[in-house]
């Protein structure tokens, strides 16, 4: 074996260890708080009754789920060097009435003057890019792992009556930390503890129903499909395309409409970028020359590409330009 070929093992054994570790079947007995950050009620059902028909994570999601565990124990040990000691860490919280079970990362103690110092909740998450700056940022963000994180959180204050917390974002790259105060918002609260209601109810219906009507007890497929694309359930058992949407949803969506009048206006700014492109570069293919300044702020090149040439278009200082 030479060194490439043992370079090569080495990554080997890591991807198959990892995939290992992170792949065994888990069949929750309650709903995952973080599953409440989920529009689609089938999606959830489908954790409690079917998981071992959730496709398989590849290796890179099971890596990252690897690390985000190597950053949350960094992050615990740099906290304690900075005195606030994470206390009751990866501490369960269950109820059984709505069937609901989470854990929460740790709690951090908040002098405040009193004898006994308030011990806020707190969830420690590793990003790859920028955390919300904030409490209202991170309500308006659209990423639906942001969502789940909220929910988990507003889920475990709610039953626990905790008007506050704290959750702490690292950046995985940088190493930065990100820390966002949050209120308890009784309103969507409730509205996630009533998600968890209808779940719990669809499951125990599926469990009861014999085998031939079960698949009817689940909760409906949410019309706008916006989730099935990373559902793990979406070739296995749920096949969103093969079940139909009542056209009066679509008719009356009115994001559906938004979006396609979005649509619209795009595709007539594209129609014109493309005529605009077309004739800028033309010209310049008729223009002796290979590299022309405009305007003091737009490089036109001309580059071999194959048996012809192309024309790269970028404004000085750019890092990049465009073909």
């Amino acid at each position: 074996m030479n060194a490439r070929e043992f370079a090569q093992q080495l990554m080997e054994k890591h991807r198959a260890k990892v995939l290992a570790d992170r792949s065994r079947p888990w069949t929750p007995s309650l709903t995952p708080a973080t599953d409440l950050g989920y529009e689609c009620e089938r999606r959830i059902a489908y954790h409690r009754v079917r998981p071992n028909d959730a496709a398989p994570i590849d290796e890179g999601l099971a890596s990252i789920f690897a690390e985000g565990d190597l950053h949350q124990r960094d992050v615990r040990a740099k906290l304690g060097e900075i005195g606030a000691e994470v206390l009751e860490a990866e501490r369960n919280f269950r109820d059984e009435k709505l069937e609901i079970t989470g854990t929460i990362d740790g709690r951090l103690a908040l002098e405040n003057g009193d004898a006994r110092p308030r011990r806020l909740p707190l969830e420690i998450k590793s990003t790859a890019g920028t955390p919300p700056a904030d409490e209202a940022a991170w309500r308006a963000s659209e990423s639906g792992l942001l969502r789940r994180y909220l929910a988990q959180l507003q889920t475990y204050m709610f039953l626990t009556s905790e008007p506050e917390a704290l959750a702490l974002f690292k950046n995985k790259q940088t190493g930065e930390w990100g820390v966002v105060a949050v209120t308890l918002d009784y309103e969507y609260a409730e509205g996630l503890l009533k998600k968890a209601e209808r779940v719990r109810d669809a499951v125990r219906a599926y469990k009861a129903a014999p085998e031939a009507e079960k698949d009817a007890t689940l909760p409906v497929r949410i019309a706008s499909r916006s989730e099935c694309a990373s559902c793990p359930w979406r070739e296995t058992v749920c096949h969103p395309a093969e079940a139909p949407v009542d056209p009066l949803l679509l008719a009356a969506d009115p994001e559906l409409t938004a979006h396609l009048d979005r649509r619209a206006a795009l595709d007539d700014a594209r129609r014109e970028y493309k005529t605009l492109d077309e004739g800028i570069k033309e010209r310049f293919k008729l223009t002796l020359g290979e590299r022309f300044v405009i305007g003091a702020k737009w490089l036109v090149q001309k580059k071999k590409h194959g048996k012809g040439q192309r024309i790269d278009i970028e404004l000085l200082g750019a890092a990049g330009g465009e073909s």
